[in-house]
């Protein structure tokens, strides 16, 4: 027998936050959307839907929701809700869910394919700690709320009493990132500099001013680009003068970095060099209910962590690496309060702890996972995997994990790996991948130092048995490579160079792709099942450990001593090698030459638009870039790229103070090449209003021989990119450069005709 709510329950309800649909005193469904919702379990006594409740940290979208259509019919212990795109059968005695296409019937959910990180036959599911019940040392019922009142994911529920299930269909990878995107909250965007290179010094107690302001000195003079320097515990956090003491347990700074400078100097000196410091801590403050929070080396009172934090950011600090093994609601309250403290003229930079890895090579707890994670953590950026091996084996499994199965794949961009290589081919390899990567970073050693002492790195960093532990030697075995193209040097200075200072001319293409993160969720790497989900040799996930860097660079990292290496180019496309510009037409399974240890396998896809910046060794945080490259690899057909510009530093973009520029290329069959560069939308803070474009055009048959630019014809010219490899096959790119007023749009006609 099959009957209806009573009239003022046939329908979702909305709740002022939420459509919700209340099917017992124990079982409701909350509508985001007509294909997402939540699906909660109560156990409370009395008001098991409290609105105190509504928000868990899962949750980031804390503004209210638009309603959604719901109709709710009952059949025995079925309910039956149908939203415009989907039904949702809930059983009240089994708890079974089943999802189905409204219009077709046809089930979504349960199904037996295979999941692949939050993904699974076109739909996510979670609860507050993991994908599909994955292994989690988080409790998977909800315990954190946010409190409008405070603005912080300050309530909390002891007992296992919520649990909550959600639910996104799509079907398509996109559609669930957009709407991921929208409910867990977006990863903001990091601070400019942040897009640059963090070095660490980590010396353990034996590091000094002195030492770091060498390496800064040295960056510079070897030519290396860098902007960011991390200082582990030895500045203070872990050691009093040369001895160490319990981590976390000072919060002041170590005498070996008050001399000879104060450190307001110091960090005032390293500014000068255009550098940001970061200081690493063990510690954390000690809020109401700190339960379940892992290890944190000490736990500090809550208004003294704040006040010697607030007190090092006076001084010029610019970030925290917090130490702590867990990145979840600590994190969200320091990362939270900083901001406030900042103010909408600073992003926060801070990094937490994702913790995983193939080996830890002092602790053998399982960690191949995020464990220590919750779902929202995401909100936060960025993360480091933590302390992880130093060999083929680990690199390998880096990159997997942080370009696909656990973090672009689990809807999490920002989180590098410490990079520590035992020797200098790993470790010229492993910032190759970091430098293609969402956060470039190392931890040990500095570029121009040799082969690596494992051992005494492991020493610097061991929690266990301190007081037996002796430190070796620190000074640093600098050796440098052999010129030429013979890769016998002990050093990986030369790749480091070569390759970073790629990534700091990609800038403008980096920053857009981050844009498109927070916009629309879309992950800085992109898995290839994400970026070519119709190519069967992509879609079952059958290349995890290459991926594309944005929507036109493939990235294809070296994660052994190979001679060759198989490599797939998607078919029906072409691909240019990003170093010689060989072209390889239509795609397909390629043993690409890997010997040279100094070139990371690279790869753009015909149709590409690069935006691109002159060379430079730091970033300008504020600076706009009054001159701009683009380099367009033509094909037919219409393909387009949204350059984003904003400040680089504040957080008003948040509130849609930025610019957008659509710039698009569309070949004909016969030959002419049309360029539209459309004018900027949006408006912030110092923003140009007119802008010189170099405009290369990739021409390995040397098709174009003419250019109009908005009727208008204009010189062109060869140019071979002032790289000796470009020569190869002649001059490979025809440019021309025009300055255009950016309150209007450009077309460039490239064609035959003289």
């Amino acid at each position: 027998m099959s009957n209806s709510f009573s009239s003022q329950n046939n329908v979702g309800a909305h709740d002022g936050y939420v459509t919700r649909v209340t099917i017992n005193q124990n079982t409701e469904i909350s509508f985001y959307s007509s294909t997402m919702f939540r699906l909660r379990y109560s156990k409370l006594n009395n008001d098991n839907y409290k609105k105190e409740y509504a928000i868990p940290f899962t949750i980031g979208h804390t503004n209210p929701w638009k309603e959604v259509s719901v109709s709710v019919i009952q059949k025995d212990n079925i309910y039956f809700l149908h939203t415009e795109k989907l039904t949702v059968e809930v059983n009240i005695i089994t708890k079974e869910m089943t999802v189905k296409q409204k219009n077709s019937g046809t089930q979504i959910y349960p199904s037996d394919g295979p999941v692949y990180g939050m993904f699974k036959d076109g739909y996510s599911m979670f609860d507050s700690a993991s994908f599909f019940n994955e292994k989690n040392d988080n409790s998977r019922y909800s315990h954190w709320f946010y409190n409008p009142e405070t603005h912080l994911y300050d309530i909390y529920l002891e007992e296992d009493a919520l649990m909550d299930q959600y639910f996104i269909y799509g079907p398509s990878y996109q559609k669930i990132y957009q709407q991921f995107n929208q409910l867990i909250g977006a990863e903001p965007l990091l601070p400019k500099k942040a897009y640059g290179f963090f070095q660490t010094q980590h010396l353990a107690c034996n590091g000094d001013q002195k030492q770091l302001m060498d390496v800064a000195k040295k960056l510079r003079e070897r030519n290396i680009p860098a902007d960011n320097l991390i200082i582990d515990f030895e500045w203070g956090d872990g050691c009093i003068a040369n001895k160490e003491i319990q981590w976390g347990s000072i919060m002041d700074w170590s005498d070996n970095y008050k001399k000879p400078l104060s450190p307001t100097a110091m960090i005032d000196s390293l500014k000068a060099m255009n550098f940001d410091v970061m200081l690493i801590q063990h510690n954390a403050p000690d809020y109401k209910n700190r339960n379940g929070q892992g290890w944190t080396e000490t736990i500090q009172p809550e208004a003294l962590w704040w006040e010697k934090w607030k007190e090092k950011l006076n001084q010029g600090v610019r970030g925290t690496w917090q130490d702590t093994r867990r990145n979840d609601i600590t994190d969200s309250r320091i990362w939270t309060g900083t901001q406030k403290y900042l103010g909408n003229n600073n992003r926060v930079l801070f990094m937490g702890c994702r913790k995983m890895q193939a080996v830890n090579p002092w602790d053998f707890r399982y960690s191949v996972t995020p464990v220590n994670n919750l779902i929202g953590a995401r909100r936060y950026p960025f993360d480091w995997t933590g302390d992880c091996s130093f060999n083929w084996n680990e690199l390998k499994w880096q990159i997997k994990a942080i370009t696909n199965s656990h973090g672009s794949l689990k809807g999490v961009s920002y989180i590098s790996s410490d990079g520590v290589g035992e020797t200098w081919q790993i470790q010229a390899r492993w910032n190759q991948f970091s430098d293609f990567s969402a956060i470039s970073r190392s931890h040990n050693p500095k570029p121009w130092a040799g082969n690596i002492d494992v051992a005494n790195f492991q020493n610097k960093i061991k929690i266990e048995g301190r007081d037996s532990v002796v430190i070796k030697d620190t000074k640093e075995n600098i050796t440098h490579a052999v010129s030429g193209n013979e890769n016998t040097g002990l050093s990986a200075e030369r790749s480091i160079r070569k390759h970073r200072k790629e990534r700091y001319k990609l800038l403008p293409y980096i920053y857009s792709t981050a844009y498109e993160n927070y916009l629309k969720g879309m992950p800085i790497c992109r898995p290839m099942l994400v970026a070519f989900p119709e190519d069967y040799l992509c879609f079952s996930d059958t290349w995890p450990y290459q991926y594309m860097f944005g929507s036109n660079i493939l990235v294809a990292p070296v994660y052994s001593d190979f001679k060759t290496m198989e490599i797939y180019l998607p078919r029906e496309n072409d691909w240019i090698d990003y170093w010689s510009k060989e072209v390889y037409k239509g795609g397909g399974i390629i043993s690409y030459n890997t010997e040279d240890v100094e070139k990371l396998p690279l790869f753009i896809k015909a149709g590409a638009i690069l935006p691109k910046t002159s060379e430079r060794n730091w970033i300008e945080e504020e600076k706009q870039e009054e001159k701009l490259i683009l380099d367009i690899y033509p094909a037919e057909g219409k393909t387009s790229f949204t350059l984003y510009e904003d400040d680089g530093k504040t957080i008003v973009y948040q509130n849609g103070a930025y610019s957008s520029i659509v710039i698009s290329q569309n070949q004909a069959k016969e030959g002419e090449l049309i360029i539209n560069i459309d004018k900027a939308k949006g408006n912030f803070k110092n923003k140009l209003y007119s802008r010189v474009w170099q405009v290369r055009v990739f021409d390995i048959l040397n098709v174009y021989n003419s250019v109009s630019i908005n009727g208008k014809k204009e010189k062109i010219k060869a140019n071979s990119n002032s790289s000796k490899t470009d020569l190869k096959n002649g001059e490979m790119f025809k440019e021309v450069t025009f300055s255009q007023s950016l309150d209007k749009s450009s077309t460039l006609v490239f064609n035959k005709n003289n």
